[in-house]
């Protein structure tokens, strides 16, 4: 195998890259043999059909996904090793030549190690919201108490409305016949949940325990069941139970029941808003921190391969589609359903990540630059260990028997609290402002960048 590289550019690194084709017939014939069970030839046995014959009567090119699948790897490590390359991305791989006669000529780019030019992070002025908490916020939050607690108790005599539970038996017909998924007993609905489609739980409001009847929908036009999309069907409904919630009064025997720390609703209501303070005590500061953080991007030159950016995204998207495929949904639906194509939502987040990997970059620079000042000690370290047992529930052996089990997990841990005093410290050292900055300005969250300044420490 040969290389040389012909382009260096934004710290992304191209080859051209030529494996003779004594060499590739190798990994032909690897390929022959991986998928020897599958060819038939008349007058050979089957998965004994030799090289010649398959390529002659499949034609080459039937092993050559196989053979790339076995060749680039190897072509990939050993233009690492001859050119001394440590990759920041994945590599891309473009095939110019490939063939039995002419070997395989490829081009292979890989990103290098960003660059970092550290600009100015002492004094830097950042926006830090200000700390205000609303009489009608912390009513807010006693009320969505109230709710947590309430009691599920049957309605009487009266019609069902929004917000009641009812216990349902429901089958759905499409021209008289019962269609997939369409028919339950003893199902629990809440009406004005959403969970069915528009019209059923509309339906059943009036109705009372006891009712049986139908009901003639129409499925949605984009309805992911395309047997039923824009489909006409009736549900037939018997409704056995239907409950509401009772909301308990707001007194000092609620208080008791609720809280651990007040006895009266005026101690309760002074204990949420120190509660409401802290919340957004922590959001502000974690504003502060972007903004501190995209300050010094500002103030710094950042030299980022693209290939970085679209490996980011791509780890984005297949986040989305597991995070998507938990509740049934794909994620390449979704984003037709919402006029998306998979490029668009591409370029969507190409910005706001290169903006979380320049941050973070120079994040991982201010903190080598400042790396005796933000040190944890051990004693800092055991006591952060002690903390975080006590918020988890948990001893401290147990803590460290499931997050600290090797040298690995406690370098992650330690390098967590250096992050945390790194960021504290910068929040000391800067000037927080009142002025808002416009939204397409804002940088991206400082504990994501955080997270994945880890990962650069790592590599």
């Amino acid at each position: 195998m040969t290389s040389q590289k012909v382009q260096e550019e934004n710290r992304t690194i191209k080859f051209a890259v030529e494996v003779p084709a004594d060499e590739f017939k190798k990994f032909l014939q690897a390929a022959h043999r991986k998928l020897a069970k599958h060819f038939q030839v008349p007058g050979f046995r089957k998965g004994k059909v030799p090289y010649p014959i398959v390529v002659n009567h499949y034609g080459e090119s039937v092993l050559y996904d196989d053979a790339l699948e076995e060749a680039l790897p190897i072509v990939y490590e050993d233009l690492l090793a001859q050119h001394e390359i440590e990759p920041y991305s994945d590599p891309r791989f473009n095939i110019r030549e490939i063939g039995g006669n002419v070997g395989l000529k490829l081009d292979i780019s890989v990103a290098l190690k960003p660059v970092i030019e550290l600009g100015e992070y002492e004094g830097l002025e950042a926006y830090r919201p200000p700390i205000e908490i609303e009489d009608e916020e912390i009513d807010k939050e006693i009320e969505a108490a109230r709710t947590r607690v309430a009691r599920l108790v049957p309605i009487g005599d009266r019609a069902i409305q929004e917000g009641d539970h009812v216990t349902i038996d429901y089958k759905g017909l499409k021209d008289d016949v019962p269609f997939d998924g369409g028919t339950a007993e003893g199902h629990k609905l809440e009406i004005g949940s959403g969970s069915f489609i528009p019209g059923f739980e509309e339906g059943l409001v009036g109705r009372k325990v006891g009712d049986t009847l139908d009901l003639p929908l129409t499925f949605p036009e984009e309805y992911h069941a395309e047997d039923l999309a824009g489909e006409d069907v009736v549900f037939s409904v018997t409704i056995h139970e239907a409950l509401e919630r009772e909301i308990p009064e707001l007194n000092d025997d609620f208080v008791r029941d609720v809280s651990e720390k007040s006895d009266t609703v005026e101690e309760y209501r002074e204990e949420i808003r120190e509660q409401l303070e802290k919340k957004k005590a922590d959001e502000a500061d974690r504003v502060y921190d972007d903004g501190i953080i995209g300050a010094i991007v500002q103030s710094s030159k950042v030299e980022l391969s693209d290939l970085m950016v679209d490996d980011e995204v791509e780890s984005r998207i297949e986040q989305q589609q597991k995070q998507f495929s938990m509740y049934g949904i794909n994620f390449m639906d979704f984003l037709r359903y919402s006029g998306q194509t998979i490029e668009d939502y591409k370029n969507s987040q190409s910005a706001s990540v290169r903006r979380m990997l320049e941050g973070s970059w120079v994040l991982n620079a201010v903190r080598e630059r400042e790396q005796e000042r933000i040190e944890v000690t051990d004693e800092e370290f055991e006591e952060s260990v002690r903390e975080a047992a006590e918020s988890a529930g948990i001893t401290e052996e147990l803590f460290e028997e499931q997050y600290l089990k090797t040298d690995y997990d406690r370098d992650r841990f330690r390098h967590e609290l250096e992050m945390k005093k790194l960021l504290s410290w910068l929040r000391e050292i800067s000037v927080a402002t009142d002025v808002e900055p416009e939204p397409d300005e804002e940088p991206e969250d400082a504990e994501e960048l955080a997270e994945e300044e880890e990962g650069n420490d790592l590599a």
